[in-house]
């Protein structure tokens, strides 16, 4: 880990951050844990914020100390704001912050479209 030892998050922390963030989660022992985390919470979004993002929040926060950032809840929000600035702005800071979120973001399945139910308040009488 890195310390930049300066007050501004530049462009180019921010895509060192994220791709230092990325290499955390892709450590053996990270990824054995995020994986067991996964599979424990399935497809359950409540689940997974329970058990990976907790998980993953504490990787990152290990990461972004070094970049000028508190290592706790508040220090995170503030990264993750500064990520969406460079994101607006850098092609390649929006794709690595896409493959964080894929890490954080547990992957949806919806069944299929069912019918709508065509619940009717009125019986059709008239007052």
């Amino acid at each position: 880990m890195t310390s930049v030892g300066k007050s501004q998050f530049s462009l180019r922390d921010c895509k060192a951050a994220l791709q230092e963030i990325l290499a955390t989660f892709d450590l053996p022992e990270n990824a054995a844990r995020l994986e067991e985390a996964k599979t424990a919470a399935g497809n359950d979004m409540l689940r997974s914020m329970q058990t990976v993002f907790p998980a993953a929040a504490q990787m990152q926060m290990g990461v972004i100390q070094g970049y000028g950032f508190l290592p706790d809840g508040e220090g995170l929000v503030q990264f993750t704001k500064a990520v969406r600035v460079y994101e607006d702005q850098d092609q390649e800071v929006r794709q690595l912050n896409t493959r964080l979120r894929t890490f954080l973001i547990p992957p949806v399945n919806v069944p299929h479209p069912v019918a709508p139910l065509n619940i009717n308040n009125h019986n059709g009488s008239s007052q």
